[in-house]
């Protein structure tokens, strides 16, 4: 690999909390030029962390523009204020952010954004006003926008949930012009839409926009496009055949979900804990995290969100008329969904609940079944007493889980929990117990479910004591041969760092992907 496109790569990196990981694997690839991609990355790492002021002086000297402050940073460029010198006008001007080390693919994809963003014409997509080069480095200038980010304009308490909606709606309305002019954005998300001094959204940024009915793509093979917390679930994948225009109309949905409950529909430490919601989750209704959204916008909001892309709402268009039914006091078109189909749309939003609830139901019925049977009495009360208490106990668990960022804390205290109540269960019950035991390599596999090292760890620890504590406590035939306990805790332990080794493979290839 040439050291030119080296350091192109090392400037293409964001400075965030997955940087170092990065450029030490650059490093360890390209050893020889250790020197020089530390040098460039300390560099690129001073000035992405510098004052707007500071950085303007990397600019070469514009005979057109005078540059006044940066505003904002991408992942493909940055974007200065600067004043027209002739015509006296402010605008946006945006350069490439690789700069002259910029490849032809780069420069290629940055002319494309803004050839494509010149075709809209339209009061809720900002215009472009030139395209140009010079001293090398490729720039466009475009309207500058008087005014905020979606997302700072409604964390205001007095803004309605009306008022929200009707923020979307107008954002439909860009977004079918856009579709119906053939163009995709592929990245809408809120910091990618701005509110003007009007009070009007604008949409920006059109970096991975593309053509619905261009054949050639410019972005790399199997590389993943938007952002995480906004994207579609078909845009994780490897091909991008899908349509487009559906995408963008599930993103669109997150935006409105985020504005409504105050968060993004899936949210998580990382990337890939916010991917693995996207693909496998079903979000909550946002009448669950904000008691003012009715259920008609639950069903618009969730319409837009479906993970089956044919289910979606077919068309910008159509979504913004049953926002608009909904604006004004009409009814809204609400598809019937089958009992089977709500039963597994429950499931994905709250699958712990769910499994719980099954599982301990499951267990109730063998225990009454058991005690109907002959057995003994002795324990009935005590155990349904525990078990019903563990059921009850599993809603406010699910919430918390729903509610946190993070959702790992509350994960590790569930499976405690779980660990106490089985461990409890299986001691209260008669021998042979040895069949029992299948509860913790049970409750070790559903803890690497977070994909989380740590907690696989933590939750085999817990199991092999409670385990060495039930046996050493308990007098059982199935437990009094010495092998028993060392060949159970070995098995225990295998499973463990099988586990473990899978997340951390799984782990890598995502962060592989990622960059």
């Amino acid at each position: 690999m040439e050291l030119e496109e080296i350091l192109t790569k090392v400037l293409e990196i964001q400075v965030d909390e997955h940087a170092t990981i990065r450029i030490q694997r650059l490093i360890s690839e390209n050893p020889r030029w250790a020197e020089e991609i530390t040098e460039c990355w300390d560099l690129h790492r001073q000035m992405s962390c510098s004052k707007s002021s500071e950085s303007s002086r990397f600019l070469p000297d514009w005979d057109s523009y005078e540059i006044l402050d940066e505003v904002d940073r991408g992942g493909m460029g940055i974007v200065y204020r600067a004043r027209h010198k002739e015509l006296n006008r402010i605008v946006a001007l945006k350069i490439i952010r690789s700069g002259e080390f910029a490849n032809e693919i780069q420069r290629a994809r940055f002319r494309r954004e803004a050839q494509i963003a010149a075709q809209l014409v339209h009061p809720g997509i900002v215009p472009i006003y030139e395209i140009g080069e010079r001293n090398n480095l490729i720039y466009y200038t475009m309207a500058f926008v008087e005014g905020c980010p979606l997302l700072e304009l409604t964390r205001s308490p007095t803004l309605s949930i009306a008022a929200k909606v009707q923020l979307v709606y107008q954002l439909t309305q860009a977004l079918e012009y856009a579709h119906g002019q053939g163009v995709a954005h592929r990245d809408i998300k809120p910091s990618n839409i701005l509110i003007d001094q009007h009070g009007s959204p604008i949409l920006i940024d059109f970096g991975l926009a593309k053509s619905t009915h261009a054949e050639s793509d410019l972005t790399q093979s199997g590389a993943m496009l938007g952002t995480p917390s906004y994207m579609a679930p078909e845009q994780i994948q490897y091909h991008h055949d899908h349509d487009l225009r559906l995408s963008d109309i599930y993103s669109l949905g997150a935006v409105l979900y985020h504005l409504l409950v105050g968060r993004p529909p899936f949210v998580g430490p990382t990337s890939f804990d916010i991917m693995l919601q996207l693909k496998d989750r079903q979000a909550v209704h946002p009448s669950r995290l904000n008691r003012q959204v009715d259920r008609e916008l639950d069903t618009i909001c969730l319409r837009a969100m479906e993970k089956i892309p044919s289910e979606r709402y077919s068309t910008a268009a159509e979504f913004g008329r049953d926002l608009e039914r909904w604006i004004h006091g009409s009814a809204v078109s609400s598809p019937t969904k089958s009992t089977w189909i709500r039963w597994i749309r429950w499931w994905k939003q709250e699958p712990g609940l769910v499994s719980h609830a099954v599982a301990i139901s499951v267990v109730i019925l063998v225990v009454l079944l058991s005690h109907l049977l002959g057995y003994s009495l002795a324990h009935l009360p005590t155990q349904l007493a525990v078990l019903l208490t563990w059921l009850l106990l599993c809603f406010p668990l699910q919430r918390w889980i729903l509610q946190s960022k993070d959702t790992i804390v509350p994960a590790i205290l569930w499976g405690l929990i779980d660990l106490a109540c089985v461990s409890w269960l299986i001691a209260t019950a008669g021998p042979p117990r040895s069949l029992l035991l299948v509860a913790y390599p049970l409750m070790i596999t559903a803890s690497a479910l977070f994909y989380r090292t740590r907690f696989v760890i933590l939750m085999t620890t817990a199991c092999i004591l409670a385990f060495l504590v039930l046996t050493g406590l308990i007098e059982d035939p199935s437990f009094e041969r010495g092998s028993f306990r060392i060949l159970f805790v070995c098995f225990l332990a295998i499973q463990c760092l099988t586990l473990t080794s899978l997340i951390f493979k799984v782990r890598n290839l995502f962060t592989y992907r990622e960059r």
